[in-house]
């Protein structure tokens, strides 16, 4: 399992900072799922992963390269299973619609 940092944004680029995990809010101030930003330094959403409340995130993320539904052009085939360090906002389900 590779643990992976909260984004500090104190220290500037976040590619110097990859891969590493950002807080996600909505317009309303509601906590949402956290944006996972890939070794590559591609921010992406992880809606059918389950975020558990100690930061472990399952199943596991792949950056899966191709041109499928869950797929992206541009992935790097990142592929492993994270866990995110100094988590505290709670559990999230997974989203059946993505």
């Amino acid at each position: 399992m590779v643990e992976i940092k909260k984004y500090d944004y104190r220290l500037g680029d976040t590619e110097d900072q990859c891969p590493c995990w950002v807080p996600n809010t909505n317009t309303e101030g509601k906590i949402l799922k956290p944006i996972i930003v890939c070794k590559c330094g591609k921010s992406l959403g992880i809606g059918l992963h389950h975020v558990h409340s100690d930061g472990r995130v399952t199943a596991s993320f792949f950056h899966k390269k191709g041109n499928g539904k869950y797929e992206d052009p541009d992935g790097c085939n990142w592929h492993e299973y994270i866990k995110l360090l100094d988590y505290n906002l709670g559990e999230f389900l997974p989203n059946k619609n993505g």
